[in-house]
């Protein structure tokens, strides 16, 4: 049986990995957090930029504990039919924007109502630990 001090650390230990606080992680764009208000369902998601093709489309990785995980997942440029709020920066969009979403597939990913600025996707820079 461990000791309470040696459990005891083995717990956050434990924790410190499955929390933003680990010391070991990959390269990651952004971590957006939403409050239980938003439009949105996504709580934290975790995004990364694999690739970008042209000012035309994307490949990104996204991850949400909450709902959904893409390891390559297509986006497309396209303009903002409604409001919301850029995954990515966490900036407000407005209609008319010029925003990237996922692309449609069958069966419609878990995060199709997700959107990021044209502008902060593109000022992303690939070099940086990917």
């Amino acid at each position: 049986m461990q000791a309470p001090f040696e459990a005891d650390r083995t717990w956050q230990s434990t924790m410190a990995l499955l929390s933003n606080e680990s010391e070991i992680q990959g390269p990651v764009v952004s971590s957006c957090f939403r409050p239980k208000d938003s439009e949105s369902d996504f709580r934290k998601c975790v995004i990364r930029v694999l690739e970008r093709r042209g000012r035309t489309s994307a490949t990104l990785a996204w991850s949400d504990a909450t709902s959904c995980c893409y390891g390559e997942q297509h986006w497309r440029r396209c303009v903002a039919k409604k409001t919301g709020v850029c995954a990515l920066s966490g900036q407000a969009i407005t209609r008319g924007n010029a925003v990237y979403r996922p692309k449609r597939v069958q069966p419609s990913p878990r995060n199709i109502e997700a959107m990021i600025l044209a502008t902060v996707l593109e000022a992303v820079s690939l070099e940086e630990g990917f």
